[in-house]
């Protein structure tokens, strides 16, 4: 099942938009002969291996929406899945691609490690570590340092022009409320429109393949880019798709 904007945007230098949210395996849906070296960016928040799931939900609405999170009951599996993921998403990048990958500290050793596997299997080399701070201390030990912030590893193939001007790598965007999300881990569009304003030009074509709240997908809407989220979960995926269409303004 998937969703397109009904007329795509054509941007100036003649790209058609569109924004598509898919249900399903990545790995499955992917796998298409018709993106081969049009994906000029990748902005992904997976599974981080950390089996993250809030312990303080007490109402049953609060304990469905901390359901645990496909691929992440360790780093092995979470990036097993990851690798498998890419081994079929990066052939299908342009020659020139930036790719974000959000993680946390507890497995950052491990996903470092995976940085350099993309390098030595796709050609994506480590450029920087940012990070998004955002604006209260967030999880972590209540009686240490809070973890208001996220690591998100920047990764470069080739040599994509700089589109946005030079700033600073720690982006200070706030964090959604809970009343406001519907997926733990949903990033704030705001934050994502910096990425793809940095990396890409309207038409460009981004891809999350790990989509989630599908976030990424209205981060593209609202800059002029073409985008694809892949979710696994039903569930999330029709909340994702609610929230799209939502937001679209009932174009669909």
């Amino acid at each position: 099942m998937t969703t397109t904007t009904p007329t795509p945007e054509i941007a100036e230098n003649g790209k058609p938009i569109f924004q598509t949210i898919w249900q399903g395996d990545s790995r499955e849906r992917l796998t298409n002969p018709k993106l081969t070296g049009r994906v000029n960016c990748i902005i992904t928040d997976p599974p981080f291996g950390v089996d993250n799931k809030s312990n303080m939900a007490v109402t049953k609405h609060g304990q469905d929406y901390a359901r645990k999170i496909a691929n992440d009951e360790n780093p092995e599996v979470a990036i097993k899945t990851f690798k498998e993921v890419m081994d079929v998403l990066c052939p299908q990048t342009s020659d020139d691609c930036d790719m974000y990958i959000f993680t946390a500290h507890q497995v950052l050793e491990e996903w470092l490690g995976v940085g350099r596997w993309l390098h030595e299997a796709h050609g994506f080399k480590r450029n920087a570590l940012l990070v998004w701070e955002k604006d209260g201390p967030g999880m972590g030990d209540l009686e240490g340092w809070g973890m208001g912030h996220e690591i998100i590893i920047f990764l470069k193939k080739g040599r994509v022009p700089r589109y946005a001007d030079r700033r600073n790598g720690v982006l200070h965007v706030p964090q959604l409320r809970p009343n406001q999300l519907i997926h733990p881990h949903e990033k704030p569009t705001a934050l994502l429109e910096m990425l793809i304003k940095h990396s890409t030009q309207p038409g460009d074509l981004v891809v999350d393949p790990f989509g989630g709240s599908g976030s990424l997908v209205r981060a593209c809407r609202k800059t002029r880019r073409s985008g694809i989220a892949v979710e696994y979960d039903e569930e999330n995926f029709k909340m994702a798709m609610d929230k799209f269409k939502a937001e679209a303004g009932g174009l669909f």
